[in-house]
């Protein structure tokens, strides 16, 4: 080996020392991520495991109602609006990574006990939801008197009387639908669940009560004679059309349905006398809206009081086959009694 070959220049011995620091402070800064991104996703986990437990205030044996058609993101908003989870993003998550969507099934559901999000994901695609369940129908235009029969004829701790003292002031409040309730539901829980359910489908439409002209008791109270006095999604538009313009005239309602309700005689069995009757409920003598609803509407007759049919209509007869026949002036309406009712 010659001398020349066991010399080293000051150049390559500083090269040879601060290639070491590099690495090391390269090694040090990859080691600090990598453990910011395990600190991260433990946080994460912990978070996920957190907001999978049962809600502090977990509406146990509170009915919640998921109704037919609505989607996956509907669901998990309304569950976690109501408390039944945490976070809606979370019970999204569950229910379309680990279920099938179209195995949530539309109906009542009921918890006995808190539950986690997993568990309720697993509640609402089992299917299980109607078990020990009594399947009880509010029909819509019904009053609440009729209701309260009904109702204690299916439901054994269902105070008939409490209920219709109760409920008769909150005419109109108590939502049509079918229900799956307990078989020990009694008089309160049903009355709770009817204007629970009431307050969450008129927040639906909320916006297009409040740019109406009508309050919300007076849309409740046409609405309620709308549901009497027609038999269809159109024919309830419609008829709506024709008692708004007589409203917006000062024009007698002159509507069957509201003395019916006061005499609680069918409208095929009203006689001329009974139109007569002193009532703030008869239409025909007194102008504007009765004083309170006279059924309980369902959505789609509130519908048809917020978006009428455009008619000059002010009038209307049904015939023997419920075919509607509506007119402009009251000669017009004559010639449809001539032509349709006798």
């Amino acid at each position: 080996m010659t001398e020349e070959t066991n010399q080293f220049t000051p150049n390559s011995i500083t090269e040879d020392v601060g290639v070491a620091p590099k690495k090391r402070v390269l090694l040090k800064l990859v080691l600090a991520v990598l453990a910011f991104g395990l600190l991260l996703a433990l946080l994460l986990v912990w978070r996920v495991i957190s907001l999978n437990q049962p809600t502090l205030d977990f509406p146990v044996n509170q009915p919640i109602i998921i109704e037919s058609g609505t989607e996956v993101r509907g669901i998990a908003k309304l569950m976690a609006d109501n408390d039944f989870v945490q976070s809606e993003f979370i019970l999204y998550l569950t229910l379309i990574l680990f279920h099938e969507p179209k195995e949530i099934k539309a109906s009542t559901y009921i918890f006995e006990q808190p539950l986690t999000t997993r568990e309720v994901a697993v509640r609402l695609t089992q299917g299980d939801f109607d078990s020990d369940l009594v399947r009880f129908t509010h029909f819509e235009g019904e009053r609440a008197t009729t209701l309260a029969k009904r109702a204690s004829e299916k439901l054994p701790n269902f105070d008939s009387a409490n209920f219709s003292l109760a409920a008769e002031p909150l005419e109109g409040r108590l939502f049509p639908e079918t229900y799956f309730v307990p078989n020990d539901f009694d008089d309160e829980q049903l009355l709770k669940l009817l204007i629970d359910t009431f307050d969450a489908e008129i927040q639906k439409v909320q916006h297009l009560i409040d740019k109406h002209t009508l309050s919300l008791e007076e849309i409740l109270v046409l609405a309620s004679i709308i549901e009497r006095e027609a038999n269809s999604a159109e024919s309830k538009k419609m008829v709506s059309s024709v008692l708004q313009n007589r409203l917006e005239i000062d024009m007698p309602l002159q509507a069957d349905a509201s003395i019916e309700y006061v005499l609680e005689k069918p409208l095929a069995e009203l006689t001329p006398e009974d139109l007569e009757i002193d009532s703030p409920y008869n239409t025909y003598l007194y102008k504007g809206l009765p004083p309170t609803p006279i059924g309980n509407p369902g959505l789609e007759a509130i519908m048809a009081v917020l978006e009428p049919s455009e008619s000059d209509y002010f009038y209307y007869i049904t015939d023997e086959e419920g075919e509607f026949h509506f007119a402009k002036t009251y000669s017009e309406h004559l010639r449809n009694i001539d032509t349709y009712l006798r």
